[in-house]
């Protein structure tokens, strides 16, 4: 039965053949509680924590040490107050002078103090004497991500908001000349500002330059080559801050997935836990881990992990880079938008089609109102409606062949990315055999790399140049598409314009109508007028009476006048005969 080993989830220093452990990696509550640096101080004989001062000292001249914070194996964290100013208060961390045996001490704590990064734990003051060195951070309220961890894994929002921010401190920790050699979620810590999350880097103790043989971390989430450091066999492969890559890598894996899916996470010997790094670079994610990332995005993030966790560290990303690629975590998110978008566009397509259904059937209703009106405007309208028509079919057609168009162009681009990845994993594929096999010269290496880098770069150029004609494609589609929905704007406006000229037809109509109605009402009244006065009878005396006939025998007396009483006086001898009366005989009566 293999031995346990203990040490595989606490702190290691590995510096000049003395290895020691901190053993206060799980004490850790904040950063003014994270007291677990190492210290050299079992292979040498040298003393701990017992030779730092105490409660009531002062450090440096200026600290007085008050509450203690923490304490581990090879350091303490006490809040200290500046003599001079009591009310400000820091955390001063006091480490053994032997931790940093056959290091320049000064330079490295003046090159932690010019990090300056807002994600970094920031290095306030510091100095040093024979026995001990000292610094002093600010004291942040918040929990360590060990803490948060307790209560259930972070989401893939949660893990972007907190290693973003942390692979940039890195990425400045880099800038500056060192590495910090032990990321894991014990020296991450949540610091809340106004409510807001704001993640810093904690424990610098244990940082060295880029390219320096100290070692340092935790064996759990240790690079390859870190480990095989920890153990005793550095100069295999030099360190690097590479291992800072693979740090990060392995703490967002851990923070992420339960921990029975955590490779290593069962690990009890240095050998089980040298398999989990195989597992790492091959399988990062296991088959129930993370259920609801699925698809692409899981495949995206799969193959992330692969290069963060490579074992090789030249295969491995720079800081810049994974900060840079952490953005897959976000995938998912990404998906989702562009589902809905889709969505957007089929309803918009939909309601496009009912709106010109709708014109459609208001320019029948105006033709069928314009018909009693006009023929010739009737005949026109329904013109314009079939060029309507089919101008609408036309647009159906373009937005069908803009949306082929950018679901081609889309897949395309997919499909370019994808030969990408496979070109890059046949590339480190034939470099890594090449590396195993040895059997070739360096300028036979140096002709394979470069004829690979030729074919990569040939199938890159066709895929942008593939891109790029798409790209074309799809802006001629857009803009024949604006041109056709000027054209429906224009004939909606016609349409409009039809409609109202339409309206004023049917309101001279109507009014044509009432005066017609007049005119009927006019006649019939004439016609009856004249039809009274067809029944209405002559009046009598309206017209003289006719003279009587004169007598045939003998001497005729003389008639009067027709003029009445106004003739002449008749003579003697002569009596006169009285007129007989004129027979009355009706005048009919003219027509009208």
């Amino acid at each position: 039965m293999p031995v346990v080993d203990p040490n595989l989830r606490t702190t290691i220093v590995h510096a000049f053949a003395v290895t020691v452990v901190d053993q206060s990696s799980s004490q850790r509550s904040d950063p003014a509680r994270s007291t677990d640096d190492p210290s050299s101080t079992s292979g040498s004989g040298t003393r701990g924590p017992s030779i730092l001062p105490d409660v009531g000292h002062v450090v440096g001249g200026l600290y007085r040490l008050g509450r203690l914070l923490g304490q581990g194996m090879f350091g303490k964290v006490y809040v200290a107050q500046r003599v001079d100013v009591p009310e400000h208060q820091v955390a001063l961390k006091l480490m053994p002078r032997s931790l940093y045996a056959m290091r320049n001490v000064e330079r490295e704590l003046v090159m932690l103090a010019t990090v300056g990064h807002p994600h970094v734990v920031q290095l306030k003051d510091h100095g040093m004497n024979a026995e001990y060195v000292w610094l002093t951070m600010p004291v942040y309220e918040g929990e360590t991500l060990a803490q948060r961890l307790q209560r259930s894994p972070l989401s893939l929002r949660e893990a972007y908001d907190i290693f973003l921010p942390v692979a940039r401190g890195l990425e400045a920790l880099h800038r500056a000349g060192l590495r910090h050699q032990d990321v894991k979620p014990d020296n991450i810590f949540l610091a809340r500002f106004s409510g807001r999350l704001h993640p810093i880097l904690l424990d610098l103790g244990v940082a060295a330059e880029r390219e320096a043989s100290f070692c340092a971390g935790t064996a759990l989430y240790a690079s390859p080559e870190q480990l095989r450091a920890l153990n005793g066999f550095p100069g295999i492969v030099p360190l690097s801050e590479r291992m800072d890559t693979y740090g990060l890598a392995t703490t967002l894996l851990y923070s992420l997935v339960n921990p029975r899916d955590f490779p290593g996470e069962s690990a009890q010997t240095r050998t089980e836990l040298a398999e989990a790094h195989d597992v790492r670079a091959d399988k990062p994610l296991v088959d129930n881990a993370l259920p609801d990332l699925t698809g692409r995005p899981r495949e995206m993030f799969q193959e992330a992990l692969r290069r963060w966790l490579a074992i090789d560290p030249n295969e491995r990303p720079t800081m810049t880079q994974l900060a840079e690629e952490l953005d897959v975590l976000l995938e998912p998110e990404r998906e989702a938008e562009r589902e809905a978008e889709q969505l957007r566009i089929k309803q918009k397509t939909s309601y496009l089609r009912v709106r010109i259904a709708a014109g459609a059937m208001t320019l029948v209703g105006c033709a069928v109102v314009l018909l009693g009106v006009s023929k010739r405007e009737t005949l026109r309208l329904a013109n314009e409606l079939e060029q309507a028509r089919q101008k609408g079919a036309e647009s159906f057609d373009k937005l069908d062949t803009c949306v082929a168009s950018h679901q081609i162009a889309a897949a395309e681009v997919n499909a370019c990315r994808g030969a990408r990845a496979q070109d890059r994993a046949d590339f480190n594929q034939t470099l890594a055999t090449l590396q195993k096999t040895g059997s070739m010269t360096e300028a036979e290496h140096a002709r394979e790399i470069q004829a690979l880098h030729a074919t990569h770069a040939s199938r890159l150029k066709t895929c942008e140049e593939s891109a790029a004609a798409a790209e074309k494609v799809s802006m001629e589609t857009r803009e024949r598409l604006a041109e056709a929905e000027k054209a429906r704007a224009a004939l909606v406006t016609e349409r409009d314009e039809a409609k109202v000229l339409a309206e004023q037809r049917a309101a001279e109509l109507a009014v044509a109508s009432q005066l017609r109605a007049a005119c009927d009402a006019e006649r019939a009244s004439c016609i009856a007028e004249r039809d009274r006065l067809k029944a209405q009878p002559a009046d009598p005396g309206s017209a003289p009476a006719s003279p009587a006939p004169a007598a045939s025998s003998g001497a005729s007396p003389q008639l009067p006048s027709p003029a009445g009483n106004t003739g002449a006086a008749p003579a003697e001898g002569n009596p006169t005969v009285p007129a007989a009366p004129a027979a009355s005989t009706p005048i009919p009566a003219a027509p009208p």
